[in-house]
């Protein structure tokens, strides 16, 4: 029964992949901040890089692991922000990768001395690829075995990708949008059409003191609900949860889901309750580093083994500086 469910695995893997593609899911997306909004491009302030390692599903061989890097820069005169994401997406028996390079530039405005905005945009590229030797094809299957297919799919796939975003925030709150595959690139390696859906998100937060006046900043302690809501085409997913802050210490809890809507929107009986994480990081002058453990409840908690996400980013500067001299600042969680 394991092996059946794992064969079936597999196949939901390459179709979904080969026909109607699918974007990579980070647990720590605030530690990614440039995948998940353009307009977080130059936000801190400081200049920054950043890294994130997801091995999602490890106890079902050849699911997915993600890479993704990114850089980004502030220009106080211009008051831009300019970065790149590079990401790297790896899945399936036959290597199906997605690789996405993206420039990214903001554009920052004050509004009133407590709200500020920013806007993003980020043109790029997808490559998409796949090693069709790792697989079998059914005239293979048909003419014995041991025999090349006589199938001749594309190798590699080059398209044209772009997205943009925008952000309203003050000290306290923080709330945006974004929006990718704009382009609506077609991502077939068949010679067919594979329409990438258009993916928006909404996004936001406070970080809320739990013991205001307190002027000990190791006893100083924060609490910051959040939110991201994230759909493609006819699906959606909500990620909710909190993060608990106390000096350099962070603890988030979170629940990715959607069942209510999904069942009603959808089809009658399907459940969209994929898994909860917990988020541990510390958070230093320049660096950050975080580990999240997504416990899996879908129907294949049996399987999955959940998902490992590591991230750590470093910033250039001493950000408590920069922020007195340059004004507001997201207050999202690094995380």
């Amino acid at each position: 029964m394991r092996k059946a469910l794992q064969i079936v695995f597999f196949i939901s893997i390459f179709y979904a992949n080969l026909v109607k593609g699918q974007d990579m899911h980070f647990t720590q997306f605030y530690a990614s901040p440039l995948y998940l909004n353009p307009a977080f491009t130059g936000a801190s302030v400081c200049s920054r890089v950043s890294l994130t390692y997801r091995n999602q599903w490890p106890g079902i061989s050849k699911t997915y692991k993600s890479f993704l890097f990114s850089g980004d820069h502030y220009l106080q005169k211009y008051n831009l922000g300019v970065g790149l994401l590079f990401g790297s997406d790896v899945a399936g028996t036959g290597d199906l990768k997605t690789t996405i390079i993206n420039p990214l530039i903001s554009y920052g405005l004050k509004l009133s001395r407590k709200l500020a905005m920013r806007v993003g945009f980020q043109p790029g590229i997808g490559i998409r690829s796949i090693n069709f030797n790792n697989l079998i094809f059914g005239d293979q299957i048909a003419r014995g075995g041991n025999v090349p297919s006589l199938e001749a799919p594309t190798q590699n796939k080059v398209y044209v990708d772009v997205g943009a975003g925008a952000l309203l925030f003050s000290q306290k709150i923080w709330l945006g949008t974004s929006f990718y595959h704009l382009t609506r690139p077609n991502t077939s390696l068949v010679g067919g059409e594979a329409i990438l859906p258009i993916k928006y998100t909404v996004h936001g937060g406070a970080k809320l003191p739990l013991n205001e006046g307190e002027n000990d900043a190791f006893k100083k302690k924060f609490i910051s609900p959040a939110f991201n809501f994230s759909g493609q085409k006819k699906f959606g997913q909500l990620d909710i949860g909190f993060y608990y802050t106390q000096y350099i210490f962070n603890l988030g809890f979170w629940y990715r889901g959607i069942p209510i809507l999904n069942a009603y929107k959808y089809q009658p009986g399907y459940s969209n309750n994929d898994a909860v994480a917990i988020i541990v990081g510390v958070q230093a002058d320049r660096m950050n580093i975080g580990y999240s453990y997504d416990i899996t409840i879908s129907n294949l908690s049996n399987l999955s083994n959940g998902a490992h996400e590591v991230t750590l980013s470093y910033q250039l500067c001493k950000l408590k500086k920069k922020s007195r001299k340059y004004g507001l600042v997201i207050p999202c969680p690094k995380f």
